[in-house]
């Protein structure tokens, strides 16, 4: 803009050498970048209430971001750069500075065309940016319904909610739906899955109400990690929490397992975290998973500090995330698996009939169809809460979990609400068997028997290792270069299951595991030089489809 402002405040230069602001017509301004007596808080009080009232940029954890599209065309939140700040601060006014003529000895201001980084990224760091700036806690795209005082709610869309900190991108705001129909949507979403238990059954509905719940701020504790256990591939698990993620008109941000093992992950959560998505999945993770970055931030009570790269890090709200992991046999920490929400779900027979709906000439699936009926499905989430807020708020007892809020309440509404089994029934065996690696590779054989048709076969730890090898199972302490080393691996495979009879205690040699049964029987063999015998032991795997499974808590 080729505008020159000579100095027009003749009868006061003094005054007007302070002055900050100029307007220029009607509608644009001239801000004054710090000079002769302008001082750079003096722009900054001019500058920061201009950006923030138009609730693009905003302070989280102490750091200037921006709500930006990725490549997904989602918005996202970024750390403001000072060499990008210099563009973005060219839509909220011109930048002009004073300057001393050489002959006359005058002051005048003069238009500046670009700002410098150096001044950019000082204005960055101003307590009049912090100040200013509305502070921003997370992202939804869809609306929220907001607990009040009284048992009372509102709902809040389109955009920043300066109560909550929350910034809706997106989303219709949701009918009012019955309860009962409300009851009746919500299951019809989880009709298609097998569940082993009803207690699987409960804690899938609970996932399902959860982000409701807690983006609400009718939780205001921790709530844990919805990880999906499944006996094969293709059983449905990602689906599932690809529906509940549907659900609030989000879709899953996905930190998958890099080659080399599970290094990588905190970084690719660091960055999840910092651009704002809710959702973030841990997809098809298997063995050991090991991520104490992972299990301080599911606990964090307040900024939790992510990385970004080149740009040091910044504290992150915790209570604005939903993490989700899934796997057909992962190994926990137990200090994981107490911080998590285990479902457990089985392939469907090839044969079964999955449903198909109106949309797409009527070849959609549940998930194109929760996509295309959002906005009701949410109304059908919110009348539950509702209704719960209704009842006044109640929780069980509960006390198997360590995330009591979130189990207690959750309980009250699976049981009272939908009538459902007890939300942590089974729930505990779940959690000592994925934190045992010999219980997730006795599971695992399980499983590799059932896909290979050897089901009610007596099987010595020689065709044990053969069934590994053939179900593609990893044996723990069986390197990768010996891994077909019959001999070696029979050895290793027996000694770890007298280790898990051995310590199941009782003297029991039936084990229940995950919906199999495994039972040990030893006869003694003849040693080849006569003296004596030796036992030896073989071991018949069933599968019990009857009732939950129940695993006895290991002695130590």
């Amino acid at each position: 803009m080729n505008v020159q402002l000579a100095t027009t405040w003749k009868d006061d230069l003094e005054m007007a050498a302070t002055v900050s602001c100029f307007k220029v017509g009607e509608s644009e301004k001239f801000i004054v970048l710090p000079s002769h007596e302008v001082r750079l808080t003096n722009t900054a009080e001019v500058l920061f209430p201009l950006i923030a009232a138009r609730k693009q940029m905003f302070v989280r954890g102490g750091r200037i971001i921006e709500l930006v599209p990725n490549d997904n065309n989602e918005i996202v939140l970024s750390v403001l750069a000072s060499n990008a700040a210099r563009s973005r601060f060219e839509k909220y006014g011109h930048f002009a500075r004073w300057v001393k003529h050489e002959s006359s000895g005058e002051w005048a201001l003069k238009p500046v065309a670009i700002m410098s980084r150096d001044l950019a990224d000082a204005l960055l760091e101003t307590e009049q940016a912090l100040a200013c700036l509305p502070k921003i806690s997370g992202l939804i795209n869809c609306p929220v319904c907001v607990a009040m005082s009284e048992g009372e709610s509102r709902v809040i869309a389109d955009g920043y909610d300066d109560a909550t900190g929350l910034f809706i991108t997106g989303g219709q705001t949701p009918p009012e739906v019955r309860v009962a129909d409300a009851i009746r949507a919500i299951m019809d979403l989880l009709a298609d899955f097998d569940f082993p238990s009803p207690g699987d059954q409960s804690r899938a509905v609970a996932s399902l109400l959860t982000p409701a719940l807690k983006l609400g701020g009718h939780l205001r504790g921790f709530v844990p990690a919805d990880v999906a256990e499944a006996d094969q591939s293709q059983s449905g698990k990602t689906y599932r929490q690809k529906i509940v993620a549907a659900l609030y008109n989000e879709r899953l941000s996905l930190v998958s397992c890099k080659s080399g093992g599970v290094g990588s992950i905190d970084e690719t959560l660091d960055q999840r975290l910092v651009a704002g998505r809710p959702f973030i999945q841990f997809d098809n993770f298997r063995g050991k998973f090991d991520s104490p970055h992972l299990e301080a931030f599911l606990t964090c009570e307040s900024g939790f500090s992510a990385r970004v790269p080149y740009r040091g890090s910044i504290d992150i709200d915790p209570s604005r995330f939903f993490i989700f992991l899934t796997s057909n046999g992962v190994d926990l920490r137990p200090d994981m698996a107490n911080r998590c929400n285990l479902i457990a779900i089985r392939k469907r027979p090839r044969e079964f009939q999955f449903r198909t709906f109106p949309e797409s000439g009527g070849t959609a699936d549940a998930l194109d169809h929760l996509r295309a009926q959002q906005p009701y499905y949410l109304g059908c989430v919110f009348a539950v809460v509702r209704e719960w807020l209704r009842r006044g708020k109640q929780r069980t007892t509960e006390t198997r979990h360590d995330m009591r809020e979130w189990c207690q309440t959750l309980d009250w509404i699976v049981t009272n609400i939908f009538e459902l089994a007890p939300l942590m029934d089974g729930h505990q065996e779940m959690q000592a068997r994925v934190s045992t690696p010999a219980l997730v590779f006795l599971r695992q054989i399980c499983i590799a028997a059932g896909m290979t048709g050897r089901l009610g076969q007596s099987l010595r730890a020689g065709q044990l290792h053969e069934l590994c090898v053939e179900g593609d199972v990893e044996i723990p302490g069986v390197s990768a270069d010996r891994r077909l080393d019959e001999e070696h691996g029979r050895k290793i495979i027996g000694a770890k299951l007298a280790d898990i009879f051995k310590r199941v205690g009782g003297g029991s040699d039936s084990i229940a595991i995950a919906g199999f049964c495994v039972q040990r029987s030893t006869t003694s063999i003849a040693r080849t030089d006569q003296k004596g015998s030796y036992p030896s032991h073989s071991y018949l795997i069933t599968r019990d489809d009857e009732k939950p499974s129940v695993f006895p808590t290991l002695t130590q």
